[in-house]
């Protein structure tokens, strides 16, 4: 049997705005089966946001309106007293970084919050980050811990996911992720 066949080789080079997914056997316990969103990716390091890691805001002390929590994520293990937000706003005012076409970060909290109850209008809170340092990520990625994705339909940004998201949409990208899709979260009851 060819074992190389189950060491997973990305096609797709991380950049800004790329999606990851972490490889079915990683078990890392703050990236197990996460798809983050790379906001920003160049020599000084890279940083981006879980966007399946849903916070159950009955366990949070902060002071939130509702439409926040509703649409709050665990964005990474880095600094979670940090609240940022993504959106497809290209009006919104402030200060908002381009990430890729139709996704923003950041700019005016307070008009995204009055602005999030339009049907054309898509945002995403985040407490953290999801961080590393210069080649890091790119060393992670050649070592097969991340699964790099450039071309993805924008609804699975903005989208409620959840742990299981990740098999579902991992499954739909080619048949050799179908079959990595499949892996059990714990590889031990395999």
């Amino acid at each position: 049997m060819n074992f190389d066949y189950f060491n997973y080789k990305s096609n797709d080079k991380v950049r800004k705005g790329s999606i990851i997914f972490s490889q079915p056997l990683m078990n890392d316990k703050n990236f197990k089966r996460s798809i983050i969103l790379i906001c920003e990716h160049n020599r000084e390091g890279s940083f981006g946001y879980k966007l399946n890691d849903k916070v159950e805001f009955d366990s949070l002390d902060i002071n939130l309106e509702d439409s926040v929590k509703n649409k709050l994520f665990y964005g990474g293990p880095v600094d979670n007293n940090f609240l940022n937000f993504i959106h497809n706003d290209k009006e919104l005012s402030g200060d908002k970084i381009k990430i890729k076409n139709k996704i923003f970060l950041g700019g005016n909290y307070d008009e995204i919050k009055t602005k999030m109850d339009k049907v054309t209008v898509e945002c995403k809170f985040f407490l953290g980050y999801s961080g590393w340092s210069p080649n890091q990520l790119e060393s992670e990625i050649k070592d097969n811990s991340w699964i790099v994705i450039n071309d993805f339909d924008l609804d699975l940004v903005f989208n409620i996911i959840d742990e299981k998201s990740w098999k579902k949409i991992l499954s739909k990208d080619s048949f050799k992720n179908k079959i990595f899709s499949n892996y059990p979260p714990d590889s031990k009851l395999n």
